[in-house]
């Protein structure tokens, strides 16, 4: 059989076999889950009925190999930019200040404007944001440095760090910024908000995550691929010229190409015995919560970036989703990123922390009564994005012997994101059709 295997249905994986069913390849994606999708996903919520994701992945404009596959699977439409960048800071005790990027301005400039109106900072804080962007603009750090190492040499105070740089590493990289690669980070910066376009603006979905990428499967089965679901790689080989793929339910597959896009855990134990020099690094968890409040008076915002709170970011979920938009109760989305302490903590508990840092912050939720409550807490959301784990991680593509790796953990120059997802598997399939 000379048809190319895709071992992992996660997005790295469906983008792989679509650019590979795209030009007549005719692959087989093989996927131990029964649906498509791995964390990007949607799921009931039993008690409500209704439809959450399993953790917020935020979007931006400079995803574009993420909208443009979304646009190959006609769900692009489901996405909707901001008209232009603007993220409300929130302080746990209510109080704000407002980074908003003037539309007529083109990028970077606009994003400049932006953070020059940030009132809580001095002036002085503020023109030094602009020797960060000049810095990350002409030269990349030092391989070994991490982000607060980088802030510091560039002269930003503790004051900027917490109340602008630290949250956008967190919410970007999900690891501290203590023990973040200042590489990552500067490369982030470069993409989103040093660049042009629209590439700065936040990207927001009104559909569940499943929603998005449901079509894959067939629109890979219409180009002649194949989808199993629910099927379990449980052993794989090297057998001369091909690899032999064997699923708990007694089925094998041989292939002289096998792609795999799993998880860096599960990549590393199944190929243990092939694969030398590769091991699952430290992941850090992030930590979703959904809260019904009955009815809200006064208005909340869209969303919050929270200073001073366990939670890092607040989503009205009704706002962005757009569905009974101003109905009761009320749907809070809440997200703490690099939550290994607060992973900890029995979910009850967790549900009080946020219920009270959201009471203070937001005046309508003061007395107003939580209704219930749902956390979700994904324990591997991402690795931890340290410089020392950037120096392994192998370029997607071609490996070795007929395989070829592809997910958000490889060389993608992004941390744990969609986008490095994406960008990995289309760059795996393309390597694969080369034969290198």
């Amino acid at each position: 059989m000379n048809r190319p295997i895709i071992l992992g249905g996660g997005v790295a994986g469906i983008a792989a076999a679509m650019e590979l069913a795209d030009a007549g390849c005719k692959p087989i994606l093989i996927e131990s889950r029964p649906y498509l999708g791995g964390r990007v996903r949607s799921f009931v919520h039993r008690e409500t009925n209704e439809e959450i994701d399993n953790g917020r992945h935020l979007l931006m404009g400079c995803y574009h190999t993420t909208l443009n596959l979304l646009d190959r699977l006609g769900t692009g439409h489901h996405i909707s930019l901001q008209p232009a960048l603007r993220v409300e800071f929130r302080d746990s005790d209510g109080s704000l200040d407002i980074l908003s990027a003037p539309s007529w301005l083109p990028s970077p400039l606009n994003v400049l404007v932006g953070m020059m109106g940030l009132r809580r900072l001095s002036l002085r804080e503020r023109l030094g944001l602009i020797r960060v962007g000049l810095q990350a603009k002409r030269e990349m750090p030092d391989k070994a440095e991490t982000v607060t190492e980088y802030l510091l040499r560039l002269g930003q105070s503790s004051r900027v760090q917490e109340r602008l740089w630290n949250p956008l590493v967190i919410a970007t990289l999900n690891t501290k910024p203590e023990e973040a690669s200042a590489r990552l980070f500067v490369e982030v910066l470069r993409l989103a908000f040093l660049s042009s376009g629209d590439d700065s603006k936040l990207a927001f979905s009104h559909v569940g995550l499943s929603q998005l990428f449901s079509p894959a499967r067939e629109y890979i089965a219409s180009r002649g691929g194949d989808v199993l679901l629910g099927c379990f790689a449980s052993h794989v080989s090297r057998n001369g010229e091909e690899w032999h793929v064997e699923l708990r339910d007694g089925r094998t597959f041989d292939t002289p190409t096998l792609l795999t896009a799993l998880p860096w855990g599960e990549f590393s134990t199944l190929f243990n015995k092939n694969i030398q020099g590769i091991f699952p690094p430290r992941h850090n968890p992030i930590i979703s919560l959904y809260l019904w409040f009955d009815s809200v008076g006064g208005e909340l915002p869209d969303f919050s970036a929270m200073l001073g709170t366990s939670v890092e970011w607040m989503f009205n979920r009704r706002k962005i989703v757009g569905d009974r938009e101003g109905e009761s109760p009320a749907l809070i989305e809440c997200v703490i990123s690099a939550a290994d302490d607060i992973c900890r903590m029995e979910n009850s508990r967790i549900i009080a922390v946020v219920e009270e840092e959201l009471r203070r912050a937001f005046p309508s939720l003061r007395s107003t009564p939580l209704l219930t409550a749902q956390v979700i807490k994904e324990k591997r959301a991402t690795f931890a994005a340290t410089p020392s784990v950037e120096t392994i991680r192998p370029r997607p593509g071609y490996y070795s012997d007929g395989l070829f790796i592809a997910g958000d953990w490889t060389a993608t120059g992004l941390p744990g994101t969609i986008e490095g997802a994406v960008r990995s598997g289309v760059a795996a399939a393309r390597s694969l059709q080369r034969g290198k």
